[in-house]
């Protein structure tokens, strides 16, 4: 097993001022875990894994595999040498080969019965002489995560692997690469922009936007006490209502003053879903309503976002209801845009 470690990353393309621009990133990734690198299209995402995979050049900073470094310190290790899995978006397969042409040329070691035990395993069973052309997109997908274990990597990255196949199999194939990777004791590392399949692929999460971390840690923490105002509502569904700091120190929310945060701000009021319940306090419009157990979810329209609460009763659509907060208000600081380095 290897342990991943990124140490203030920097990519810009040709190195030219403007445009694009990843980093400084930095984080790391223990030998065995899986990581999600999650956030909106154009976050840098898909640029930094390409990083990891030596497919991209970085401008500064280092990677490293347990304590090789390959890529920083004036050393760049192709991807052939990194001993890595890729699984791209598209799958990238070879028309021409058959799925256990393809096994057995990305592991040239393993013997012809071990190259059908993984398409068994990832369930392509009897279909190693079908061509990439006669599977469908689940299978192709299958396919090209059994030829990226089939070298027996110690990292194994996969760049939005689920975006191409139908919706009713996404769950089986994220289960799939969790127990595959689990098995083997790889180290995972997925880039999705999807926050259910993050959180079943994964338990540690690096959120990315613009180009920057946003924050990291473990993917339930990150859930339950996002610091930041842009993780509640990219994770979490949170809605997030501006304030106004007053001079005296206090900040005047849409349920009330509360005392002013450590630190310079700005800051959101953040309402994570449970925050707030129906009562005596700002009025919002119900934009739908649907069962949830014995009873029933509300999406409430307030101050221009979506605030998501519970109630024993029914809403009818476009109904007035008063919102009550549930606890201290959640003073999150608002994420700038990053300032172009000059």
């Amino acid at each position: 097993m290897t342990s991943l470690t990124v140490d203030a990353l920097e990519f810009r393309p040709g190195g030219a001022k403007g445009g694009f621009r990843l980093g400084p990133v930095s984080f790391s990734a223990s030998s065995g875990s899986r990581t999600a690198l999650v956030g909106p299209s154009g976050s840098g995402k898909s640029t930094l894994l390409r990083c990891l995979a030596g497919l991209e050049s970085p401008s500064a900073g280092t990677i490293r595999f347990g304590d090789r470094v390959v890529s920083g310190d004036g050393v760049h290790v192709p991807p052939t040498a990194r001993n890595i899995g890729f699984v791209f978006q598209s799958g990238a397969l070879w028309p021409h080969m058959s799925a256990l042409e393809h096994v057995r040329f990305a592991g040239p070691a393993l013997k012809k019965a071990d190259a059908r035990a993984l398409l068994d395993r990832v369930g392509l069973v009897g279909m190693e002489k079908r061509k990439p052309g006669s599977l469908s997109g689940g299978e192709a997908q299958r396919l090209a995560l059994a030829r990226a274990l089939a070298p027996n990597p110690d990292v194994l990255l996969l760049d939005e692997p689920l975006s191409s196949v139908d919706v009713h199999l996404r769950d089986a194939l994220t289960l799939l690469v969790r127990s595959l990777s689990l098995e083997r004791g790889l180290t995972l590392v997925v880039v999705t922009h999807d926050r259910d399949e993050a959180l079943a692929m994964a338990d540690d999460l690096v959120v990315l936007r613009n180009g920057r971390v946003v924050e990291s840690g473990a993917s339930l923490d990150l859930l339950a006490r996002p610091e930041t105002a842009f993780t509640a509502a990219f994770l979490a569904q949170a809605a997030c209502l501006p304030v106004e700091v007053g001079s005296n120190g206090s900040v005047t929310t849409a349920f009330g003053t509360a005392p002013r945060p450590d630190g310079e701000g700005p800051w959101s009021l953040v309402l994570l879903p449970g925050d707030v319940a129906c009562g005596d306090g700002p009025a919002g419009r119900v934009l739908h309503c649907e069962p949830d157990g014995g009873a029933f979810r509300l999406h409430v329209e307030l101050e221009g976002q979506t605030v998501r609460l519970r109630d024993a009763s029914p809403r009818a659509v476009g109904e007035p209801v008063s919102l009550r907060l549930e606890g201290p208000p959640r003073l999150l600081p608002a994420v700038d845009e990053p300032k172009e380095s000059p």
